[in-house]
């Protein structure tokens, strides 16, 4: 691995640590450096003053600041911060538009070098908002300025490279990790929540992005007897409730809430579908994979192709080569017909056996180097392996 010069001050900048995928890829991207970086002054710094889902590292420093999920305010909060605690970082490595934006910022005022992860397809992230112009503009004048940018998956960068300038030469495609083993142990617990007999299961937040209404019709149109569990908080849950009624399923549409351990939950499953509507690095799917879970995901700009290693198809056969069953965007009836597809037990086990193959390839060892390599290039310090 990479060794990194004793002392240099490291500071991981997110919006909180929430119960979603960046959050939880966050705490786990910790959990693989810090042992490697004992020699030096780590801070884990959290804009926004919101409970904390995330499981992090013993004795990780950790400063919480009240950004109250306002960019303004964010942004003046840490420039108070880091103005009045003494030595800034030299490294500030951030997760999320709104903490990359004031890292790259921040940085004309206090020379740290930064590195900012994009966790989702920019420009589908930002479509059909109201601000969709500022927001763009925004992205394209700070993500171009900053010293490296680490897009999830190779469709991200394409669109940062496309639409906002950010030059390949400063970008490194670096996923999440994905400790199978520890996911395979976590699975193995009792699920923190009463089960069904037979169910699909759907994790995220219950928000417009992730296309839950999507999930619930095409449940609802593919006739299966199995029931639907819903992991995830958000905005839309009332909403989801009153489809899931009109619809007359809501007997077998469980909303469960965030649950710290979904692995047992995802394990036991008959199969994750997906119906987002962007994604960056799909966490969710290959986390389920791992642990043995086939998954149904949409053709969403972009990652799950990739993970899939597939192309989109409204119905059967899918392609042999898949790794799970990708369909079309907003395509209700081809993703029903996937979840009838799964409720054979057959192509249940068949792509069960798929998915854990294709979760093999998203090991953690080689994304901990990644980041190492980076902060010990922004140090200056020669990166040399070391046992």
């Amino acid at each position: 691995m990479p060794r990194i010069a004793p002392g240099t001050r490291v500071a991981f900048l997110i919006n909180s640590m929430e119960g979603g995928g960046a959050e939880r890829a966050m705490a786990n991207l910790l959990g693989h450096l810090l042992p490697h970086l004992d020699d030096c002054e780590i801070e884990l710094i959290l804009l926004d003053d919101l409970p904390r889902k995330q499981t992090l590292p013993d004795g990780l420093k950790i400063t919480t600041l009240d950004g109250r999920k306002k960019m303004a305010r964010s942004l003046f909060q840490l420039h108070r911060y880091w103005s009045s605690k003494g030595p800034h970082p030299e490294v500030c490595i951030s997760f999320l538009a709104r903490a990359n934006v004031i890292n790259v910022l921040l940085a004309y005022r206090f020379g740290h070098k930064t590195i900012i992860s994009e966790r989702v397809n920019t420009s589908s992230h930002i479509a059909g908002s109201r601000a969709e112009p500022l927001l763009a503009w925004i992205t394209k004048r700070t993500y171009s300025k900053a010293d490296h940018v680490i897009p999830v998956s190779g469709g991200v960068a394409d669109d940062l490279a496309g639409r906002f300038d950010v030059p390949r030469t400063r970008m490194s495609v670096i996923g999440n990790p994905i400790d199978a083993e520890r996911l395979k142990t976590l699975a193995q617990q009792p699920p923190a929540i009463d089960l069904p007999e037979d169910y699909f299961l759907g994790v995220g937040r219950l928000v417009p992005n992730k296309n839950f209404s999507l999930l619930i019709d095409a449940f609802a149109q593919s006739g299966t007897v199995s029931s639907l569990v819903l992991l995830g908080q958000g905005p839309e849950l009332e909403e989801l409730k009153k489809k899931a009624t009109q619809l007359g399923v809501a007997d077998r549409v469980l909303f469960a809430g965030f649950v710290e351990n979904p692995y047992p939950i995802m394990a036991r499953a008959r199969a994750l579908v997906s119906a987002s509507r962007a994604e960056g690095f799909p966490n969710t799917l290959i986390e389920a994979m791992s642990v043995g879970c086939p998954v149904v995901a949409t053709d969403c700009p972009s990652g799950p192709a990739e993970v899939l290693d597939s192309v989109p198809a409204r119905h059967a056969p899918w392609p042999d080569e898949a790794y799970g069953l990708l369909v079309p965007m907003e395509d209700r009836t081809a993703m029903a017909e996937a979840i009838t597809l799964l409720g054979d037990t057959a192509m249940r086990e068949h792509y069960a056996s798929k998915a854990s193959a294709r979760a093999a390839d998203f090991g953690h060892d080689a994304v901990t180097k990644a980041y190492l390599g980076l902060i010990a290039s922004m140090t200056g310090e020669a990166c040399r392996a070391i046992d």
